[in-house]
């Protein structure tokens, strides 16, 4: 896998499979850790298309959990769900719904990613981050995520990177997926 390292954030822009390199991580032995899997999602109970739609075939449960939140699914909010535990190493793959898309593109709104919310949502995510190291007696954490809010919400990419950066400076290993 190609990856261009910027500070602790690794990307690649090869086809890699998220879902497989976070199993691998998730199941490995001496260097596994837990994994959390961010992505943006919208406030109006809708999880089926973009990355939310391999997320749903892959890991049924945090669609399931998403719409559980109905009109909770406020702008700003994280809703964190446990979506695999490895029973041999005790990591996790914990998926990050994170409520940052105001409603669907559509003319009237072209960006319907709501940067105020994102920072809020990547704010949770460092947090929750922090305590579950803490929580599990220093086990490895690191996010894998797809270039979340730039696709079907409409954010510049370049921005939200900036953003990343800054909230999860703390996390050790950041993986970007081009997907």
């Amino acid at each position: 896998m190609k990856t261009k390292q910027t500070k602790k954030v690794f990307t690649t822009n090869k086809k890699t499979d998220l879902f497989d390199s976070v199993r691998s991580r998730v199941s490995a032995k001496d260097k596994g850790c837990t994994v959390i899997i961010p992505h943006v999602c919208n406030n109006i109970n809708l999880f089926g298309a973009g990355f939310a739609s391999a997320v749903a075939s892959n890991y049924p449960v945090v669609k399931e959990n998403f719409h559980l939140l109905g009109k909770q699914a406020k702008l700003g909010h994280t809703q964190f769900v446990s979506a695999y535990h490895d029973r041999e190493y005790g990591h996790e793959i914990i998926f990050a719904n994170m409520i940052a898309q105001n409603s669907t593109i559509s003319p009237k709104n072209p960006r319907p990613l709501n940067y105020i919310a994102l920072a809020y949502c990547l704010n949770d995510v460092r947090l929750y981050a922090s305590s579950y190291k803490k929580n599990t007696d220093n086990t490895n954490v690191e996010i894998h995520c797809p270039k979340f809010g730039s696709g079907l919400a409409g954010g510049d990419w370049r921005f939200i990177l900036q953003m990343l950066e800054d909230a999860w400076f703390n996390i050790k290993n950041i993986y970007i997926y081009s997907l």
